[in-house]
């Protein structure tokens, strides 16, 4: 379920953070990554491809609605970015980690950075704790070879007919009939050849090389990947699926079962690692929240800021989809 994370302006370098929809403790640590470039946010103002968990202290949850007060390290940062660049907080529950939700961040206008804090003033208490830092799963999509047919023509010798004259009779003078040539029969037999040929090697295609063609694209997971082997927490069988470099489209059927078996975390964690350097799967995450195509399940709710953000992301991937461009222009008109 996608949280609705807003920042409310409470003075220069401290906004007030509301995360509606939140299910979990008030005892979390959240991770602030850009659409620009997916990188994360380390330090203040400081991006890094590297995922880094940063505590927030002294929350408070109440009806669903995480809040608290957070200080320059998060305004600064996002604050004097550019303006088109958009922002999505994961919020992860530090008392059950394998309770992770996210949203796309809604500045207020008034939002002002530290540095128009004129005075020094009293300020609640929102001091970081040190990030901790995640190393990023890399994935190398494996290479598949078209295998090549090569046929060699059949060559045939056309045998070389001798035709002797017959030798003349003295007494009668009848016309002396030759005997009929071989030749036609021959090429008959020769073109008939070819044709049984020709068909056998496309009933070989056909029965064959045509279905182990189409075989190729059927997705089959391995074992670590079954959906219906996650006994252990999630993360874990999330580590353990990634590690056997899964294509993408092995990751999107991973997905869809988590999906059906409603796994939800499986399958927001899956989409979220993996949208940020696959093009089709920010496609497939965005489309999601995407009012257009939305179908009511129990993992996702339509939320068009993150269809947005996910759309944007899959564009830097991928800058001439045009549906992509399309759904975006539409979105945000």
């Amino acid at each position: 379920m996608a949280l609705r994370i807003e920042l409310s302006s409470y003075k220069p370098g401290i906004v007030k953070f509301l995360a509606q929809k939140w299910s979990g403790s008030s005892d979390i640590d959240i991770l602030i990554q850009r659409n620009q470039d997916g990188y994360y946010l380390s330090a203040i103002n400081q991006w890094s491809p590297e995922k880094s968990w940063h505590p927030l202290e002294n929350m408070s949850v109440e009806n669903e609605q995480l809040t608290g007060y957070v200080g320059e390290w998060l305004v600064d940062s996002l604050v004097i970015q550019e303006s088109q660049l958009r922002f999505l907080i994961q919020v992860r529950d530090k008392q059950n980690q394998s309770y992770v939700d996210s949203g796309v961040v809604s500045i207020e206008d008034d939002v002002l950075p530290s540095i128009a804090l004129s005075t020094q003033t009293a300020q609640p208490n929102v001091q970081q704790a040190e990030p901790i830092i995640e190393p990023e799963v890399q994935e190398n999509s494996p290479l598949i070879e078209e295998p090549n047919l090569d046929a060699e023509p059949a060559t045939l010798d056309e045998p070389i007919e001798n035709n002797a004259d017959p030798e003349p009779k003295a007494i009668e003078t009848k016309e002396v009939v030759k005997p009929k040539s071989h030749l036609g029969l021959i090429l008959a037999i020769v073109i008939a050849l070819m044709m049984l040929i020709g068909l056998g090697i496309a009933v070989w295609y056909f029965l064959f090389f045509k279905n182990q063609s189409l075989q190729i694209p059927l997705v089959q997971t391995s074992g670590q990947c079954s959906v219906s082997n996650a006994n252990t927490d999630d993360l874990t069988f999330i580590q353990q699926c990634l590690q056997t470099k899964p294509k993408s489209d092995e990751i999107i059927q991973v997905i869809t079962e988590a999906k059906k078996a409603e796994k939800c975390n499986i399958a927001q964690r899956l989409y979220a690692n993996q949208a940020q350097t696959d093009a089709k799967i920010a496609m497939l995450y965005a489309k999601e929240y995407d009012e257009k195509f939305y179908k009511a399940n129990n993992c996702f709710k339509s939320d068009k800021e993150t269809a947005i953000y996910w759309y944007e992301t899959s564009l830097t991937k991928e800058p001439n989809n045009n549906f992509v461009k399309d759904r975006l222009t539409q979105l945000q008109n």
